[in-house]
């Protein structure tokens, strides 16, 4: 199995080092680096990484464009140097001789990053050669920078778990430019490392050649369930967002049961730990309050919450409910396309996903990995991939690693759609939404929940859904009309096609379309009769005309 691990190298303090620092095995054990700061034993990783005792008398210690690996260092720093002296600026006069000296000190500027660290961990499982893990490692860092970057890498034995410890200079040595190490800063505040993420793919990949298997980084390694985990979740972040609310404006444990009520919310403190269960969700299992917080598993039992709620000023039911204001902060079980992919199409399996072949026009291929929660097989052998237009995904080139760049779901299902012939689903999120709905009835019907507030609130915001597909359904067929009128344009010579125009751009568009406005109309049509069955069955109960059984919607 194979883990790979990063950080970044902020000082020059960190690349250069003392030779014999840490030629004494002792203290740079991995028991100690485990427990040391990042940036302590950073301070010496080149003599760490070459160490006599870890990598067999240093067989196991090579570089690229470094021209002696015991001056790595200082190697680095010139490449800089000789970049950051084409600038003209952060030099200062040596008195003595008068002439202008380049300022180091000037490279740390901004708390710039001057090389990154990998580290590159296998399992004894793989039964690997140390010499099959240095290679493995060197295809990886130059797959990663293109060969661009110096770097050095040094094999480790001392453990049983042999790994690679991968420095590469983030200067590239053709251009002068800094390794551009993507990072994404969303909005809600969190981060999305994509070049750790390519990083990762690319020695899985190499890797998996060589027989190494791959960890397991996530449970949900289907898109069937993903979506099992995604409720689950989503039951968990209500929970915890009403509760947390609650705490706020309830006085004593019995306001909370009352207003608990009024946001749908069942509590029950009868046994050692609380447990609570949505009642405007399909949720039938109970969950524990120990598992809304793994730092605090105390916090929503009784106990605690009497304590917490003591001296809360007097806010009543109404004001505390319409003061309530939900945010569910999972990531939605949501997609913008489905597609379907054929055996042919894929280049390799592994349990974290698949890693699918890709086509840019005549002679231009590789591949891309797709994790596995986005992507089912099908009983017929095919794949099911479900991709949202914002997902980010790394393009491998299958001969030029230069030309290894990032692809948005969107671009990735217009390639599919334009060299490999795949047909996209456009999702409609009022379809996904009916589904649900009409799944949360059948499954509570299947758990016996026949009446109560679970079933009111589905059927409610059932009826909702349908007003809405409704008009969503005459929003689908003006886009369809006036896509065909652009394609008439083109045809007769009106329009000028260029890159994002295009008379197969749009005719993919239309067929993508009018696939999804005939499934909203099927479900739509499917919808308002089991609708109309189930007022029947209500207003047969309203007039004492009891039924032996309630039927599924569907």
């Amino acid at each position: 199995m194979v883990y790979v691990k990063h950080h970044n190298v902020h000082t020059m303090a960190h690349i250069r080092n003392l030779k014999n620092y840490s030629e004494d095995d002792q203290k740079t054990s991995i028991a100690d680096l485990a427990e040391d700061p990042i940036s302590d034993h950073l301070k010496n990783i080149f003599p760490y990484i070459v160490n006599d005792q870890k990598t067999i008398g240093r067989k196991l210690v090579s570089g690229y464009h470094i021209i002696d690996v015991e001056n790595a260092d200082e190697e680095f720093l010139q490449t800089k140097e000789i970049q950051a002296r084409k600038t003209g600026t952060d030099y200062d006069v040596d008195l003595a001789t008068g002439n202008l000296i380049f300022e180091r000190s000037a490279l740390e500027k901004n708390n710039a990053v001057l090389a990154h660290h990998l580290v590159q961990s296998f399992s004894p499982e793989d039964e690997l050669t140390p010499e099959q893990i240095h290679e493995i490692g060197r295809q990886t860092v130059m797959e990663l920078t293109d060969g661009d970057h110096e770097f050095v890498i040094a094999t480790h034995v001392d453990q049983d778990h042999i790994h690679n410890h991968i420095v590469f200079n983030s200067t590239n040595m053709v251009t002068g430019k800094a390794f551009n190490w993507k990072i994404i800063h969303s909005k809600n505040g969190k981060t999305k490392d994509l070049s750790y993420e390519a990083a990762t793919q690319i020695s899985d990949r190499i890797a998996a050649k060589y027989g190494a298997k791959i960890i397991e980084k996530s449970p949900k390694n289907t898109h069937q369930k993903y979506t099992v985990w995604q409720a689950e979740s989503r039951y968990k972040s209500k929970i915890k967002q009403r509760l947390d609310h609650l705490l706020k404006c309830s006085r004593d444990i019995d306001d909370l049961k009352t207003k608990a009520a009024a946001l749908n919310l069942a509590v029950d403190f009868s046994k050692k730990w609380a447990t609570y269960k949505l009642l405007d969700e399909p949720q039938i299992k109970n969950t524990r309050g120990r598992s809304l917080s793994k730092k605090q598993p105390d916090k929503y039992n009784l106990a605690e919450i009497k304590k917490t709620i003591a001296g809360n000023p007097k806010i009543s039911t109404a004001d505390c409910v319409s003061n309530y204001v939900e945010k569910v902060e999972t990531i939605q079980n949501d997609f913008d396309y489905q597609l379907t992919v054929e055996p042919w199409q894929i280049e390799s399996e592994s349990r974290r996903g698949v890693y699918v072949k890709i086509e840019f026009g005549v002679g231009k291929n590789g591949t891309l990995f797709v994790p596995g929660f986005k992507v089912d097989q099908l009983e017929d052998g095919n794949f099911a991939f479900y991709i949202k237009q914002k997902d980010y995904f790394y393009f491998m080139d299958g001969e030029r690693t230069d030309k290894n760049k990032y692809l948005t779901g969107e671009a990735l299902v217009k390639q599919l759609s334009l060299y490999n012939g795949t047909v996209p689903l456009k999702k409609e999120p009022l379809l996904t939404t009916v589904n649900e709905l009409m799944g949360a009835i059948n499954f509570l019907a299947d758990q016996g929940v026949t009446d109560g507030k679970q079933v009111e609130t589905a059927y409610e915001k059932l009826n909702q859904a349908v007003s809405h597909a409704k008009n969503k359904l005459k929003e689908l067929d003006d886009k369809i009309i006036a896509l065909n009128q652009v394609a008439k344009k083109i045809m007769m010579g009106d329009l000028m096609e260029d890159s994002e125009v295009n008379l197969v751009l749009i005719e993919k568009e239309i067929e993508t379309m009018q696939r999804s406005r005939n499934l909203l109309q099927d479900k739509f049509s499917e919808t308002v009769t089991s609708l109309d069955q189930f007022n029947q069955i209500v207003a047969s109960r309203d007039a004492n005309k009891p039924t032996d059984k309630v039927e599924k919607l569907m």
